[in-house]
């Protein structure tokens, strides 16, 4: 699996698409260097996402908590300055 910036998806969405579609073909998309999501063929399954549909379920909703808990971690660099003018 190859990976994408996304820069690269949103300049050669098209042919990338055309390639998954025609050779199957799959990227792992990434944003700042980390991986976000994967373009893939529909029928395409992750190995360590086989299983029930509970559980990608369950997985899925893992995901939202940890990302939701990242988000109250960080502050805003508005924020940041604000308690440091004060």
């Amino acid at each position: 699996m190859k990976d994408i910036g996304i820069r690269q998806l949103k300049a050669h969405a098209s042919s990338l698409v055309r390639r998954v579609a025609e050779e199957h073909a799959t990227y792992t998309i990434t944003r700042h260097g980390r991986p976000v999501g994967v373009l893939a063929p529909s029928d395409y399954q992750l190995p360590e996402q086989a299983g029930t549909a509970g559980e990608a379920w369950e997985r899925m909703e893992e995901m939202w908590d940890r990302a939701d808990k990242d988000k109250r971690r960080h502050k805003s660099a508005l924020r940041e300055l604000d308690e440091m003018r004060r």
